[in-house]
């Protein structure tokens, strides 16, 4: 199996970012913490694991194109001026 590690920079939590905006990206990764001894209690984790093992060249050429859609948070509007 052919799998990579990631780590996002600027991000606290993979998977808080995957279900929201990864998968609306058509993009799946497993959160780093799936994979910590102790799971969710030892936190979030900036980490998420991509597996390609039954992909094609193509569909991985095509997710790496996706993959800033589906790493990068949502932007959160300024707040207004007081």
């Amino acid at each position: 199996m052919n799998r990579c590690w990631l780590e996002l920079l600027g991000i606290d939590d993979s998977y808080a970012l995957i279900k929201d905006k990864a998968v609306d990206a058509k993009i799946l990764f497993v959160p780093g913490v799936e994979f910590s001894p102790n799971g969710a209690a030892d936190g979030p984790s900036p980490f998420v694991r991509a597996s390609f093992s039954t992909a094609s060249e193509a569909e991985i050429d095509e997710a790496l194109r996706r993959l800033p859609r589906g790493a990068t948070p949502r932007r959160r509007p300024p707040l207004p001026a007081r």
